[in-house]
């Protein structure tokens, strides 16, 4: 853990107009919330590759990093968290509909309904301007 939080990244993965999304399982911090996929980036690892392997090892989807969207910093009781958000795509379309792990696409008109996290917020502000505010 670095000073500023634990370093974690976060794939918004976007399929024509839809978002990947779950749910995280009640053994985890903030159970039951929304979430893209993501986690915590190995020692010295890039935050593409880390929203990458990820997004692989939770959905079992290749994506593609595009550009990082936004990055911030979030205490949550559990912890200080350095989150950077990624968006990616699919590498191959055909793939898109084979997510697993409880992941399923959502319509980006519907991401404001869901119950994210505090830490999401900026993201989902960006992607509700249709992604023109990306850093």
């Amino acid at each position: 853990m670095t000073p500023t939080g634990e370093r974690v990244t976060i794939a918004v993965v976007e399929h024509n107009g839809r978002y990947l999304v779950g749910t995280r399982g009640p053994e985890q911090s903030l159970a039951g919330r929304a979430e893209f996929p993501g986690g915590r980036c190995l020692p010295g690892e890039a935050g593409s590759a880390c929203a990458i392997r990820e997004c692989l090892e939770e959905t079992g989807l290749r994506v593609t990093a595009v550009r990082k969207l936004c990055e911030c910093r979030h205490t949550y009781a559990h912890g200080k968290l350095h989150l950077e958000f990624w968006l990616c795509r699919p590498e191959q379309a055909e793939e898109a509909s084979r997510v697993a792990g409880g992941f399923r696409w959502v319509p980006s008109e519907s991401l404001d309904s869901l119950d994210f996290p505090e830490a999401n917020r900026t993201v989902l502000k960006i992607l509700s301007a249709g992604g023109r505010n990306a850093s």
